[in-house]
């Protein structure tokens, strides 16, 4: 288990445990966190080249690096990727610049060897209304991109992405119907927003999932899942950045938690939860 996982340091909120590695990356963090240029993800990229041969589960702090997801499914060594993503929200919007966290599974279906991508357990505001138009649809349309949303689903929204968003009430019963006819290797990235906030608070909006709903689909994906990722734990950060610190806030940042050391504790019991499950997986 140890040479398994390894928290890739970032942000200071995933501390070491069990037999986990760790890589220290904060010189990273006001480069790469929430929104990063292409070329800096190359740099990034160099440094983790080492480090996907040698492990399976990536730890990598604040949803606010889920599109670091990018860069470790580039380096998988699988021809044909399948990417299962468990979110609260799509991650498939437009940016007119560079890669962030709301937008890297729209380039990560790019990659030659990612053949499909499924987001599982949205409920956010980012499928309704006038939002709904900054998804990049027609990723959705081609069934490269698929949504799994735990609320109900407009007629607009079906329309629009060609059946690509759906509705459903056992993301377990989905999950089985979606990999059933797909062959190849199954990436799994986690970002705990997905869950209710009973279970863990997140800095973001959160869905329903319950934390037992979430086990039951990594039980499904079993021996399948050749790699896995982890976001969502909680710190906050003051960028350098102007336009960084302006977009963050805008994008809904909560950082109105009580006690975040207790918090923190939260995250890091069901970090071992999950790192118990998916190293019997990834073995």
């Amino acid at each position: 288990m140890g040479s398994n996982a390894i928290v890739l340091d970032f942000d200071a909120s995933v501390k070491p445990f069990g037999e986990t590695s760790f890589c220290d990356l904060r010189a990273f963090e006001e480069r790469i966190r929430y929104a990063s240029s292409f070329a800096n993800m190359s740099l990034l990229e160099n440094e983790l080249q080492s480090l996907g041969s040698l492990h399976k589960i990536f730890f990598c702090g604040s949803g606010d690096f889920h599109h670091v997801s990018y860069s470790l499914a580039k380096l998988q060594p699988f021809e044909k990727l399948h990417i299962i993503v468990f979110d609260n929200h799509p991650d498939n919007m437009v940016l007119p610049f560079g890669i962030h966290c709301g937008s890297w599974v729209y380039h990560a279906a790019q990659l030659p060897n990612v053949a499909s991508i499924a987001v599982f357990g949205i409920t956010s505001q980012d499928i309704n209304g006038i939002n709904l138009i900054q998804n990049r649809l027609g990723i959705l349309k081609s069934g490269k991109v698929k949504y799994f949303c735990l609320k109900p689903v407009s007629k607009a929204g079906i329309f629009l992405s060609g059946w690509g968003i759906t509705q459903t009430s056992s993301l377990a019963g989905s999950l089985k119907r979606y990999i059933a006819d797909k062959d190849g290797a199954f990436y799994v990235s986690i970002d705990k927003d997905v869950l209710s906030a009973d279970s863990v608070k997140t800095s973001w909006d959160q869905g329903v999932l319950k934390e037992n709903e979430l086990f039951e689909c990594i039980d499904i994906l079993g021996n399948r899942t050749v790699a896995a990722d982890i976001y969502g734990d909680l710190s906050f950060y003051s960028y350098k950045s102007i336009a960084k610190n302006i977009l963050r806030r805008f994008d809904g940042e909560d950082d109105a938690i009580v006690n975040l050391e207790k918090e923190q504790a939260r995250h890091h019991e069901l970090n071992k939860k999950l790192l118990e499950l998916l190293a019997k997986n990834t073995a």
